[in-house]
């Protein structure tokens, strides 16, 4: 398809999925040595022939005989404000309500939420749609990931706690297409799912208040970027229809960012409950696998601040495989101090650094 015919139609374009079995500051961590004395040291923080019919029935769909909730997504490019580009998707309500039941993690690490493949059908043909688009307009590649990101940048913003009333809510891709709008985690995670799909290296970018991807260096690349594995990875902004690679908001500038690839890992979580006897504190800490690669070795460690990175009474668990999906309990006492000016501190381990970690309120609160 030319561009002139887009243009002469003013292109209210359709493209409806067809969908059946619906499938840098990088974390650094600081190896924990221990000292002698009575302190520890804390860790840091993929026209036909009729045919005849088959000699046996096909297998049912996943999917037959549910119900669809069907989208349109209308937006626009601003080289070509006159068209309108269109997409629609029909999503069905089952494949919705499973992943809107699903537990939400406590976790920074977002491309947990990119890595489940029932939604793949789905994004394909969002992707296929536009880079088609793309293709139509003879953009080259420095473009065409605009024009692709345009189409996540132009969803509405809404904050977790007026959609979900939650303070934090990580949606799936689906979830997203089906609300129609999101925060920028949620619109981070469906960019870089597509772009994924379309065979391009992202990774996600935790910035302090805000999160972005990162797209890995090619041709007309300029601006900020980040090194991840020894690779720049160029700012790419995925709310908002003003930013290009490499350009930052100004009230985002500067910061330091964490970088969270899409390879395939462990990703850890870990809450925990804890009970204050007469001389000791006893703590049940619950650690899980939400990734997809098995954690040969970790461990738990808990200890309450002696201040310089040092813990009072550090107390360590027994190591222990984690396999994706698992969950193990781990329960430790560990006596209490003897000052009030301290807190409790508690570390999920690997290899001798830390790989998740919280605290307690100070006791003097």
């Amino acid at each position: 398809m030319q561009p002139g015919r887009l243009l002469k139609q003013h292109a209210r374009h359709r493209h409806p999925a067809s969908v059946g079995a619906i499938p840098c500051l990088v974390l650094i961590c600081v190896l924990i040595t221990v000292l002698a004395g009575c302190t520890y040291p804390a860790p840091e923080p993929t026209p036909p022939d009729i045919p005849e019919p088959p000699a046996t029935a096909p297998a049912a769909s996943a999917f037959a005989g549910t119900e669809y909730i069907e989208r349109t997504f209308e937006w626009t490019y601003w080289r070509f404000d006159d068209i309108t580009w269109e997409w629609s998707v029909r999503i069905p309500t089952s494949l919705y309500e499973d992943y809107s039941s699903r537990p939400r993690p406590q976790t920074a690490d977002y491309t947990l939420y990119a890595k489940d493949d029932g939604d793949r059908e789905i994004i394909e043909d969002l992707a296929n749609t536009l880079l088609s688009y793309a293709e139509s307009l003879d953009l080259d590649e420095y473009e065409t990931l605009h024009f692709i990101a345009t189409f996540v940048q132009q969803l509405e913003y809404a904050f977790d706690i007026d959609t979900k009333g939650l303070d934090d809510y990580g949606r799936y891709p689906v979830e997203t297409l089906v609300d129609q709008h999101g925060d920028c985690e949620d619109a981070s995670i469906l960019l870089g799912k597509v772009l994924l799909a379309l065979g391009y290296d992202v990774v996600m970018v935790l910035l302090p208040h805000h999160m972005a991807l990162g797209i890995r260096e090619s041709d007309k690349f300029a601006g900020t970027y980040y090194k991840h594995n020894g690779v720049k990875y160029f700012y790419l902004e995925s709310t908002g229809t003003a930013g290009r690679i490499g350009m930052v908001p100004d009230e985002y500038a500067g910061q330091a960012a964490y970088i969270y690839d899409f390879s395939p890992r462990p990703i850890i979580t870990h809450d925990w409950t804890g009970q204050r006897g007469i001389d000791a504190y006893d703590i049940e800490v619950t650690i899980e696998n939400h990734g997809t690669v098995a954690l040969d070795e970790c461990s738990v460690l808990v200890g309450f601040e002696a201040g310089v990175g040092q813990l009072w009474h550090a107390t360590e668990s027994e190591p222990f495989p984690l396999h994706p999906g698992q969950r193990v309990e781990v329960t430790l006492s560990l006596p209490i101090p003897h000052t009030r000016e301290t807190r409790l501190l508690v570390y999920v381990v690997h290899d001798g650094k830390s790989i998740d970690a919280s605290r307690s309120q100070w006791f003097t609160e």
